[in-house]
């Protein structure tokens, strides 16, 4: 992942799109939304619902369909357990190859990324991502956004502080990063990935966050008050 645009081009470029380009949500509540991606194995995907669940805390999946159809009973179990789905594309390819030094999606590529996911998810769970999208590390130029318009996905979901455990951290580093790094409106990215640690340290992450009385949200029900 790398560092997001600064806000004030995110507004300009929301305007322009007609989509809004969230990350973060209001202060009012005092809530944060814990997001985490899945792309790239099961890793510890069940670790952290059985987490989840035993704390009443829903969350927000990033899901690539790819991904969706090779742990279809994970995904059902989010939708039984009353979380939300992002689309994260079918594959987790950039868009615009930024981040992987690869060519540009076509607009038909794109499409079928977007779409193909949103099928899947459906079919698994009969509930759908839209309007909600997040784009693989974060690539996007003004083409997604017009595209993304277009297919009715009115909110690109980006994030405020990343945990950066798919960079290894550890899992005492990545406590102190989000406990610290959290404030009011607090979109939190994690990975469920066996590369990272962030499910050794979500437990330890959310009794912080609510001796620091945070509340928890979907990232709709923190964007709902927006």
């Amino acid at each position: 992942m790398k560092e997001l645009i600064p806000a004030l081009l995110l507004t300009l470029a929301s305007g322009a799109s007609g989509v809004r380009i969230v990350d973060r949500g209001p202060v009012a509540g005092h809530r944060v939304a814990l997001t985490f991606d899945a792309g790239a194995d099961r890793g510890y995907a069940d670790r952290i619902l059985t987490i989840l669940e035993r704390a009443h805390v829903r969350a927000t999946f990033g899901i690539t369909g790819r991904w969706a159809l090779m742990n279809r009973d994970l995904v059902r179990r989010m939708a039984r357990d009353g979380d939300q789905f992002i689309d994260h594309t079918y594959d987790h390819r950039s868009f615009t190859g930024l981040s992987t030094g690869t060519a540009p999606l076509s607009r038909s590529q794109r499409v079928w990324e977007i779409l193909q996911t949103e099928r899947i998810l459906r079919s698994l769970t009969g509930k759908g991502a839209r309007p909600y999208f997040r784009p693989p590390f974060g690539d996007y130029d003004a083409a997604t956004l017009a595209l993304l318009r277009q297919l009715g996905y009115r909110d690109m979901i980006m994030w405020t502080l990343d945990s950066l455990g798919w960079e290894h951290l550890p899992a005492p580093a990545i406590i102190q990063r989000c406990l610290s790094g959290a404030s009011p409106g607090t979109i939190l990215l994690m990975h469920v990935g066996s590369q990272s640690q962030d499910a050794l340290a979500l437990e330890p992450v959310i009794r912080g966050l609510r001796r620091g009385h945070y509340a928890f949200a979907t990232v709709s029900g923190l964007l709902s008050h927006l």
